[in-house]
């Protein structure tokens, strides 16, 4: 995460000085705090200040970077909040270990259970939002001490109370320091996306009082202004709103107020207000939210169920892209604590009442109370047992009983008077039957079951005639649907039946309104060997469908499980035409073959073998290739079998596979993706991928020459990465960068973390040219001394970014190299932290428009060849450097923008 900020640390008082809760305050950045996780005296940190002031997101920035380095052997994270009991919070902590943690133990037992297991471990804790009042609170949470364990472990707590401060008994304390004046207005312009440099708009920054959340939610309000005259308004709209300056949470609260009311419409309103019924120590799924919109009557489902899908997307993208709620990296969501808080009463008035901690002494009495108070009632992540009784809950319409894990048995009769229900979560409980009383709701919606491990036999839904969604899915114990439970169940249009343990479909003769079956990982489904032309059996298997799923079915989704060796890819011609459909085999491949515009085909493999008939002009490629994404890793690497890629928008198109930040440039749009991850030999079969592929991705290959990936064979590839290949020693050959330059497609080259790299190109003896490269970024190859030979030219190459390369005395070899000659049309260089850098190229860069400057103290002349008509900026991050700068012409000095580099801002600081 490529984001800073700085931070207040409260400098202890000495010792002798008998002075309680006196600090004197020093600033330091993030880079410093991070340093904090490998200091052996510092082993809690406490990260402290009021809402919205970037607490969580610093706490994530440092356990991102860490666990990016590999500092520590377990990574923990803990979301809390105020209501949220400490058996929750160790419940929490247990849920992170990979430990074996049994149901039937007591608080005490499950302590000691996370006491012997991080004991001997080195750890990263992080417990996020926390409000603990209890004295030596780690001792009651199980966690060892980090000082007292002296391995290395370290403890995060972020927090807006002293209490917590105390009870904690950090060795550090640090603040966020609120954002300077400029960096709230670049945040502000960024968020936005335009300028937006007004008197008007200038003194409503400074009325933000330099807190994130503040200015993340004025500019959710004012991005989207369809006319300047708009967006007047709404700024004297938000001066009246605000008001005189009082403090920062009074102004932070106003603005929560004001950028609820500027939603765009009461819709928006009401989705945005269901989300107080989830408790705020838990993030909310996104697919399960859009779902409960829908079947709530928020979402109008005026057609299909796509659209309402998709209308319901556009609801959250508003939401987010306003700052009122914020993603996860899991694909969740979550409201700001502050924004919970101050647009409870919204909720209360519209009927979304907030879950509070109740005594379950008679949870059937609770349920009864909260059915008086909303038609919704959430019951979610309670230490409740059982429910008993029947219930008088007639007007009920929302059921929400999620995450009650210690939840085992629900009374025969206790839906009986439910009739009203429209939806039911019962996920993530431990109940092992449905009761008989759910045939009773048959006005019902929606049914969820997902995570009910306990759960083996699906019965009494036949009368559910109204059901639209059924979600099982990793219910692991689920063998069986009772017969004819789909009869009536005209209008079903989601079927999730994924990671259980399921042997056969049921009957689904009614269920004309199906469109997504979902089957991924279900290994005791049955399957069948298809039948070739000539009547021999083929090793590739299907499921034998019931009436209704068939080719002549309406399914328009399929994800099916345990599919036998499909290395034959022309025996996959048997798929159903217009069938966006998804399997994955015992190793772990992964297909979904689409028909839609935006769909792609997904392959995940454990081995190239899988590709080996995927010849380079295999009829395939246009038939279901036309956009892919193919992932070659070994099983053990479990991180990239199973994060889904995601191209994003930076100015090198792949930012990563996990990486989910998207606040740089889109420059183009890739559809073919390659990715080949730590494998120990370079793979054999993937020719015909490597000639289709436009952006291939290398990482953790054990080759020692680059040469063995046959690069003669990327004619398509407009993009390249090559991270982590410890064993390579140059990159290039002459005749490799002759083919590449013919055949033009390379424009976009990135090279990460190669320790043995000693050259880009070898055997160059006459002058060559690399005409298609446009782009070059180089990051952390410590053993490089020179970038470019003295022969080689780069004539089309406009941006240039070097890093972290610890020896690196020049970019080109030699020192005669003109810069006119090998870089033409360089329009932007940034070199970051190369101490031993003292020469970029003789004479001038004469198409350099941008500089970026940082730890390079040796370099005391720049290439710079400017003046009035052509002025270019520079950023630097120290001005004794500037002002040591040798020129051959000092009149250069006047024409050159100089901008000093500031700390970047946090994006992402709506978390905390």
């Amino acid at each position: 995460m490529a984001s800073y900020c700085c931070f207040w640390k409260p400098k202890q008082p000495t010792k002798h000085v008998q002075i309680r809760n006196l600090y004197v305050y020093r600033l330091i950045s993030i880079q410093d705090m991070l340093r904090l996780l490998v200091r052996p005296e510092v082993g809690s940190i406490v990260i402290e200040g009021i809402g919205g002031s970037g607490k969580t997101w610093a706490a994530k920035a440092a356990y991102k970077t860490a666990r990016t380095s590999n500092l520590f052997d377990d990574y923990i994270w803990v979301s809390l909040s105020k209501n949220c009991s400490l058996r929750q919070c160790i419940n929490k902590i247990t849920a992170c270990l990979s430990c074996e943690n049994r149901e039937d133990l007591s608080i005490q037992g499950t302590t000691t259970l996370i006491k012997e297991y991080l004991t001997k471990r080195k750890f990263l804790l992080v417990l996020d939002n926390a409000y603990f009042t209890e004295e030596n609170v780690l001792e009651h949470l199980g966690v060892p001490h980090p000082g007292r364990q002296n391995i290395g472990s370290k403890v995060i707590v972020t927090t807006r109370t002293q209490r917590t401060v105390s009870v904690v008994a950090p060795d550090s304390v640090i603040m966020p320091q609120p954002l300077t004046y400029e960096e709230a207005y670049d945040l502000l312009r960024l968020k936005i996306g335009k300028d937006v440099r007004s008197s008007r708009t200038l003194d409503l920054i400074n009325n933000c009082y330099g807190i994130p959340l503040s200015v993340i939610l004025l500019a959710g309000v004012l991005c989207d202004v369809p006319s300047q005259d708009t967006f007047d308004e709404l700024v004297n709209n938000a001066w009246v709103t605000l008001g005189s300056k009082v403090s920062e949470f009074h102004t932070l609260q106003r603005l929560v107020e004001f950028a609820y009311h500027q939603l765009p419409n009461g819709n928006t309103r009401q989705c945005f207000l269901y989300c107080l019924l989830f408790p705020e120590d838990h993030g909310i799924p996104v697919n399960d939210l859009i779902r409960f919109w829908i079947m709530d009557g928020l979402v109008i489902q005026s057609g299909e169920f796509h659209e309402a899908s998709f209308a319901g997307k556009e609801i959250l993208d508003v939401l987010l892209k306003r700052g009122m709620l914020y993603l996860e990296d899991n694909d969740h969501i979550r409201m700001h604590d502050v924004i919970r808080e101050t647009v409870s009463r919204f909720g209360k008035e519209n009927g979304y009442k907030e879950q509070y901690r109740w005594k379950f002494h008679s949870p059937a009495i609770t349920l009864e109370r909260l059915a008086k108070l909303s038609t919704r009632v959430p019951l979610m992540n309670t230490e409740m047992e059982y429910l008993d009784g029947s219930v008088q809950g007639f007007s009920v319409t929302s059921l929400l009983l999620r995450g009650n894990c210690h939840m085992k048995a629900i009374s025969e009769g206790f839906f009986c008077r439910m009739g009203m229900l429209r939806i039911l979560d019962l996920s993530f409980t431990r109940i092992k039957v449905l009761p008989h009383s759910i045939s009773c709701l048959t006005r019902l919606r929606m049914l969820l079951l997902i995570g009910c491990d306990h759960l083996e036999v699906i019965q009494h839904t036949a009368s559910l005639a109204q059901l639209e969604v059924l979600d099982a899915s990793r219910c692991c114990s689920l063998r069986s649907i009772e017969s004819g439970s789909f009869d009536c169940m005209m209008l079903l249009k989601i079927l999730d039946l994924s990671a259980t343990s399921i042997k056969c479909l049921p009957s689904l003769p009614a269920s004309r309104e199906l469109r997504h079956l979902l089957l991924q990982n279900c290994p005791c489904l049955g399957s069948e060997n298809t039948i070739k032309s000539n009547g021999i059996l083929s090793d590739t298997k299907f499921i034998r469908f019931p009436y209704g799923v068939s080719k002549t079915g309406v399914v328009q989704n399929m994800q099916l499980g345990i599919i036998g060796d499909i290395a034959d890819w022309m025996g996959m011609l048997w798929l159903p035409c217009g069938l966006t459909f998804q399997l994955c085999d015992k190793f772990g491949m992964r297909v979904s073959f689409g028909v839609n515009e935006d769909s792609k085909t997904i392959v995940y493999a454990s081995d190239a073998y899988y590709f080996q008939s995927l010849k380079r002009d295999s009829p395939l490629w246009f038939n279901c290739f036309q956009k892919f994404q193919i992932v070659i890793s070994p099983l053990k690497d479990h991180q990239a079998m199973e994060a889904d890629a995601q191209l994003m928008e930076t100015d090198f198109i792949f930012q990563s596979s996990y990486s989910k930040i998207k606040h740089f440039t889109r420059s183009i749009y890739l559809d073919r993706f390659l990715e080949i991850s730590g494998t120990i030999d370079v793979p054999s079969d993937t020719e015909g991928i490597l000639s289709n592929a436009e952006l291939v991705s290398l990482n953790r290959l054990a080759t020692a020459q680059f040469s063995d990936l046959n690069i003669t064979s990327m004619r398509a590839v407009r993009e390249l990465w090559i991270e982590n290949c410890h064993k390579l020693e140059y990159l290039l050959s002459v005749h490799e960068i002759q083919v590449l330059s013919a055949l033009g497609s390379l424009h976009n080259l990135r090279i990460s973390n190669i320790g043995k790299l000693s050259s880009l190109l070898k055997g160059a003896e006459d002058v060559i040219s690399f005409s298609c490269l446009k782009h070059l970024m180089l990051d952390c190859c410590p053993n490089l001394k020179w970038l470019f030979p003295s022969m080689i030219r780069l004539p089309n190459l406009e941006k240039l970014r070097i890093r972290f390369c610890d020896i690196m005395e020049r970019v080109f070899e030699g020192d005669r190299v003109l810069g006119d000659d090998a870089l033409p049309r360089l329009q932007s260089l940034e070199l970051w932290e190369l101490p031993e850098l003292s020469c970029i190229c003789g004479g001038t860069l004469p198409s350099l428009k941008n500089l970026k400057v940082r730890g390079c103290a040796r370099l005391r002349k720049i290439p710079v060849g400017v003046n009035e008509n052509s002025p270019f900026v520079t950023t630097i991050g120290e001005s004794l450097w500037w002002d040591s700068l040798i020129w051959d012409d000092e009149s250069i000095k006047r024409w050159v923008l100089f901008r000093k580099w500031g700390p970047m801002l946090p994006h992402l600081a709506t978390e905390g």
